[in-house]
C-alpha cells in the first residue's frame, strides 16, 4: 500500500521579494559552479544557500557548506522568510513550459509520501545510484533535517482521476504561487485542505505504485536518516515521510531526454575502434554536419530505432565524423534491448575497460544532455568520443523497473527538471 499524507509545507513568503523567479533555482545534480554564482547573486534569500551553498577554502567541520545551510534555514524560520503552512496540505501543481516551439502543461501533486524500503514493491527505482551524491544530500538531511526539492515520482492512471480532481478545484480557488521564471516557464500552486478532497487523493494512491523519475539519491538518503532516526529516537513518525512532486505517467508534459555517453580518456584509437564495433554493428558514416540544425537532423536520421525495432544510435569522432550503429544480432542477449544496456554492455566494458565501478568515478565517463555540447566537447578536445543515445521508452523503462530491474545511471533525463523552493518540507 503506497500511503500520501498532507504536510504543513513551507514556502518562501513576501519577505523574501515578491519576484519568485529571483528565489528559486533547479535542483541541485543540474547546478554548475557558475550556476551556483548566479543564484547567489540573485537574491539572498534564494533557496540555492539551502539546496547547494558554496564550499569555501577554510571550510573546516565546524563551518562548512552544510552548517551554513542549517544556520541560514533556522533563521529564516525564525525571521518568517519562510512561511508555515497552517493547516497540512496536498498542492496541486501547474508547469507550463515550451520545448522546441511546442508549448507543454506538466500536472502534479506535491505530498508527503511514506517511505519504504525498494523490496516492499511501494516505491521503485529505475536507474542505478552512486555513493558520492549520496553522501552529499545525507550530511545535508542530518543538518537541516528537511527537503528542500521534491523528488520527482511517477505513477500510471490512464483515467486522469487526479488530474480531474485538480482540475475541480483550480475553477474555484486562486493559486498560493504564480510566476514566471527566467526560462519562461510559468508555476502555479493550489493548496488543497479540503479533507474531502485530501481524502479522495489518499484512497486514489493507495494501490499504486510510485516509480522514482529523478531523486534516486535523495530518496535512498531519506530512507537511509529515517531508518537511523527511527533506531535512535523510537519514533517512527517525525521522519517518516519524504517531499515528492507526483506525475501521471500519461500527462502529455512528461518528457523523457536520453543523456548521452561521452568516453573522456582512451588508448583506443578511433580505426581500431571502429573495427570492433563492426563486430557487433553495422555501421554508416554521416554527411558531415556543419551547424546545430543539421547535426540534430543527422542524429534524428541515423540514431533511431529502425521500423523493424532495430536498436540503432550514433558516435561522434575526433575527426569530426558522424557514423550509425545499428545492432546486428538481438538475440540471446543476456539485458534488455535498449540503448543504455547495449552501450554499456557491448561497448563501455568490452572496448573501453568502462565497467561498473569506473562508471560510477565519472572521471572517464561524462554525461551530458545536450547534443551539440557534447559534440563540442570532442571539436575541443575535453573527451575522445561521444554516443548519442535515442529519447528512453518511458513505459518500458517502467515495466522493467517493476520486474526489479534498474536502468544504469544517468539513463533517463527529464524535462524540465523539478523546481528547488516551490515547497519544501521540515521534519
Amino acid at each position: 500500500m503506497t500511503n500520501i499524507t498532507p504536510i504543513h509545507g513551507l514556502r518562501l513568503s513576501p519577505r523574501a521579494g515578491s519576484d519568485y523567479s529571483r528565489l528559486v533555482t533547479p535542483p541541485y545534480d543540474v547546478i554548475s559552479s557558475e550556476l551556483q554564482e548566479k543564484y547567489y547573486e540573485k537574491s539572498p534569500f534564494n533557496v540555492i544557500r539551502l539546496e547547494y551553498g558554496k564550499s569555501l577554502p577554510e571550510d573546516n567541520n565546524l563551518n562548512n557548506k552544510y552548517t551554513r545551510a542549517a544556520h541560514t534555514f533556522k533563521e529564516w524560520l525564525e525571521k518568517g522568510i519562510l512561511y508555515r503552512e497552517e493547516k497540512p496540505a496536498l498542492y496541486f501543481y501547474d508547469q507550463h513550459f515550451t520545448h522546441e516551439g511546442k508549448n507543454y502543461l506538466r500536472r502534479g501533486l506535491y505530498c508527503g509520501v511514506e517511505l519504504s524500503p525498494f523490496q516492499e514493491g511501494n516505491i521503485i527505482p529505475h536507474e542505478v545510484t552512486m555513493d558520492k551524491p549520496k553522501a552529499d544530500r545525507l550530511e545535508l538531511m542530518q543538518h537541516c533535517e528537511a527537503n528542500f526539492s521534491p523528488i520527482f515520482g511517477l505513477y500510471r492512471d490512464r483515467e486522469m482521476f487526479l488530474e480531474e480532481l485538480a482540475q475541480a478545484l483550480k475553477e474555484k480557488v486562486q493559486p498560493v504561487i504564480d510566476f514566471t521564471d527566467d526560462d519562461g516557464q510559468t508555476h502555479r500552486i493550489w493548496a488543497v485542505v479540503d479533507p474531502a478532497i485530501i481524502s479522495a487523493a489518499q484512497e486514489f494512491f493507495h494501490d499504486k505504485k510510485i516509480f522514482i523519475a529523478d531523486g534516486h539519491h535523495r530518496y535512498e538518503t531519506a530512507l537511509q536518516f529515517y531508518l537511523q532516526k527511527k533506531e535512535e529516537l523510537k519514533d517512527n513518525n517525525k521522519f517518516k515521510h519524504v517531499l515528492m512532486a507526483l506525475v501521471n505517467i500519461y500527462d502529455e508534459g512528461l518528457l523523457s531526454f536520453p543523456t548521452h555517453r561521452l568516453v573522456a580518456r582512451t588508448a583506443v584509437g578511433t580505426q581500431d575502434l571502429l573495427s570492433k564495433l563492426q563486430e557487433k554493428f553495422i555501421l554508416a558514416e554521416a554527411a558531415k554536419p556543419h551547424d546545430r540544425a543539421q547535426f540534430q537532423a543527422a542524429l534524428e536520421s541515423l540514431a533511431t530505432s529502425g521500423k523493424d525495432g532495430d536498436i540503432s544510435f550514433g558516435l561522434y569522432t575526433p575527426e569530426g565524423k558522424l557514423y550509425s550503429l545499428k545492432l546486428k544480432n538481438a538475440q540471446n542477449l543476456s539485458f534488455p534491448l535498449l540503448d543504455t544496456f547495449i552501450i554499456h554492455k557491448l561497448i563501455l566494458e568490452p572496448i573501453f575497460g568502462l565497467g561498473e565501478a569506473e562508471r560510477k568515478d565519472q572521471s572517464a565517463l561524462i554525461y551530458l544532455k545536450d547534443e551539440w555540447e557534447a559534440k563540442e566537447f570532442v571539436d575541443r578536445e575535453k573527451a575522445r568520443y561521444v554516443f548519442y543515445l535515442n529519447r528512453p521508452p518511458m513505459e518500458k523503462i517502467i515495466d522493467l523497473a517493476e520486474e526489479g530491474i534498474r536502468m544504469p545511471q544517468k539513463s533517463t533525463y527529464f524535462y524540465p527538471k523539478m523546481t528547488t523552493g516551490l515547497i519544501m518540507l521540515k521534519h
